[in-house]
């Protein structure tokens, strides 16, 4: 782990940073728009879609490119997209020349996963017809990285073209989150509330069992799904779950997967931009198009 990496596992534990995700959770906010153009360095290069319940919002880079990157931001489906979010789109456009797009996907509690896939799906047509000869790369992170997965089965079983490739950074691709381990492993993460996580887990699926791929990917079909990036932290109480996730994905016919354990990383370390860790993982993702 780098400098800065111990500096913020510090600093998360010393602010009580889990009581602040836990309050977020519990009680989403709807106010502020950190994804508007108007918040971007460059709102000119910025263009907004709107969708029923949802929204494109993309930013292309001062050169031309068919490169382009799809965003499926975190969250545990219940909270609005982070200014992180729009700093990484930002430094993908400008840094690595990419073109972003961020799925503005319908959260709970207004909504249930059965109007969230659906819309999503949508949402990707929608870009894809508006950008008919551009190249995708899937990005995930947390709740996003869950969808993601989702995303690229849907596309399969609909015999659509997969992305490229999928990084999926921490990824919560089992709501069910039955592990007995969790439960001790919480005490030393210092991001994720996992009481809360169960009831919003519950509140996403809806009439859905936590179990059906929609709401828990890793207990759908795996196979051909492409080239898939797995990133975490050691730190975080899901490993149980991403080891099992790592595991059928390595079994799984048509699908290569590369895992990165980072050593005392917290979930989602790439919500912090300046980390080594999350640099050289926006350079993975880059890298999927060569």
């Amino acid at each position: 782990m780098s400098l800065r990496g111990d500096w913020l596992l510090h600093k998360a534990k010393r602010d009580h940073l889990k009581s602040s995700v836990a309050a977020s959770f519990a009680r989403p906010s709807r106010q502020g728009d950190e994804l508007a153009p108007d918040k971007f360095p460059d709102s000119s290069r910025v263009s907004v879609q709107q969708l029923t319940n949802s929204r494109l919002v993309t930013l292309v880079p001062k050169t031309e490119t068919d490169r382009h990157v799809v965003l499926f931001h975190g969250g545990a489906y219940r909270v609005r997209g982070f200014d992180s979010h729009r700093d990484w789109m930002v430094y993908l456009a400008d840094q690595l020349q990419l073109k972003v797009t961020y799925i503005d996907f319908p959260l709970s509690p207004e909504f249930t996963v059965e109007t969230t896939v659906p819309e999503t799906l949508v949402a990707y047509d929608q870009l894809v017809a508006q950008f008919p000869t551009d190249r995708f790369a899937f990005l995930g992170d947390s709740a996003g990285g869950g969808l993601a997965l989702v995303i690229l089965q849907q596309l399969r079983d609909r015999q659509q073209p997969l992305p490229v490739g999928t990084v999926l950074v921490s990824p919560w691709a089992d709501l069910e989150m039955s592990d007995t381990e969790l439960a001790r492993r919480e005490v030393n993460d210092p991001e994720l509330p996992l009481t809360v996580m169960q009831h919003v887990a519950a509140e996403y699926a809806g009439q859905l069992p936590l179990d059906h791929p929609w709401v828990s990917p890793v207990f759908g079909d795996l196979q051909q799904l492409g080239r898939i990036g797995l990133f975490y932290g050691t730190t975080e109480l899901l490993v149980p779950d991403y080891d099992q996730l790592f595991a059928e994905l390595r079994e799984a016919e048509g699908t290569t997967v590369e895992v990165f354990a980072l050593k005392n990383m917290m979930h989602d370390y790439l919500l912090w931009l300046n980390l080594p860790e999350s640099k050289r993982t926006f350079s993975y993702l880059q890298a999927l198009f060569e």
